[in-house]
């Protein structure tokens, strides 16, 4: 849905608009509905006593990002810098990965168990929060760096508005 708005209001007042309304709403109201779905004492405690299974979590989705990311450069020939900002635009796991994480944190087995626990599920949490906020920050700064195209009809500061923009 979201490719299909971007391609029917591309260069227009209405795709600020709705720009404003996904990053003024839509996203502090998702934010806001992850912390309902937050037991402080129990994820604190969750961060203390697992804190390696937090760590593994986290550090193994940007390490396979990573890995990915510099196969694919090297399989197709890409600089660094671009390898850098494919591996940096990967990284945010959000939606689907929490909705994942729900259905299986409200599932029981044949036993009665739940799919996965609640510590699990609060590092799930962690690494939507971690991944959502390094993600932009590292394509800003990578996207920074990236070659300017040699197209005459992109100037320089419209290119850096159109990376600005998308970031």
């Amino acid at each position: 849905a979201g490719l299909a708005v971007n391609t029917a209001t591309r260069d227009s007042e209405a795709k600020h608009e709705l720009e404003f309304i996904g990053n003024h709403l839509f996203i502090p109201i998702f934010f806001l509905t992850i912390g309902f779905l937050i037991d402080l004492q129990t994820f604190a405690r969750t961060l203390v006593t697992h804190f390696w299974l937090v760590l593994g979590i986290v550090g193994g989705l940007i390490g396979s990002k990573y890995l990915a990311a510099e196969v694919a450069r090297r399989a197709f020939g890409y600089s660094r810098i671009e390898g850098l900002t494919m591996w940096s635009l990967s990284i945010p796991q959000v939606a689907a990965t929490l909705a994942a994480a729900l259905v299986a944190y409200n599932t029981t087995n044949a036993a009665g168990e739940r799919l996965i626990g609640e510590p699990v599920l609060n590092a799930v949490i962690v690494l939507l929060v971690v991944t959502s906020v390094l993600g932009p920050i590292l394509t800003e700064r990578f996207a920074k760096r990236l070659p300017i195209p040699a197209d005459e009809n992109v100037s320089n500061e419209n290119f850096q508005d159109k990376i600005a923009v998308s970031v």
